[in-house]
């Protein structure tokens, strides 16, 4: 490793290490999230939305800072800038630098597939409630409209009224 490099090393380390932490954090809010889409509780659920909101916002910037610094890394190292990996850093360095690297490698990716996967989930609960919704909205407007008063050909219709009930007095 080259002297000028060890700064950048260190800096692409702390910039990694401050990305598990805002994934962490981003794990943690997308399985509060579930519990909060299955309990329905809207409040919790924006304030829950907030949250997640920042953590990703967050892990933009951290992921711009670490690009520039794994960047500047490859040009000194004289590595293509724009198709070196983490990975390939530690192939690069070797010894104690990539296992690191390595590790913190396996602890992103380890992160992001939970997040990826929790957060399938979530969508597929709020997928499922809006289809409820829908079905129920649908079902009142049917019941509540009656029959059309004419056919499409414009002669009106001799269908007996549909009775029905939406409210029903139990004794």
């Amino acid at each position: 490793m080259k002297p000028e490099s060890a700064e950048l090393v260190k800096n692409l380390e702390q910039s990694l290490e401050g990305l598990v932490k805002i994934y962490r954090l981003l794990l943690t809010v997308v399985r509060n999230e579930k519990d909060i889409l299955i309990a329905s509780q809207l409040d919790e659920l924006a304030q829950n939305n907030k949250t997640k909101e920042a953590a990703l916002m967050k892990a933009r910037e951290s992921e711009e800072v670490r690009r520039k610094i794994a960047f500047q890394l490859a040009e000194s190292e004289y590595l293509d800038p724009e198709t070196t990996r983490l990975l390939d850093f530690s192939r690069h360095f070797g010894g104690e630098v990539g296992e690191r690297f390595r590790k913190l490698h396996s602890v992103l990716d380890l992160l992001m597939r939970r997040v990826r996967e929790h957060n399938q989930y979530n969508e597929g609960l709020v997928s499922s409630a809006l289809n409820t919704i829908t079905g129920a909205m649908d079902n009142l407007r049917d019941n509540i409209s009656g029959t059309k008063t004419y056919k499409k050909s414009g002669t009106v219709k001799n269908d007996p009224a549909e009775s029905g009930q939406l409210v029903r007095k139990e004794v």
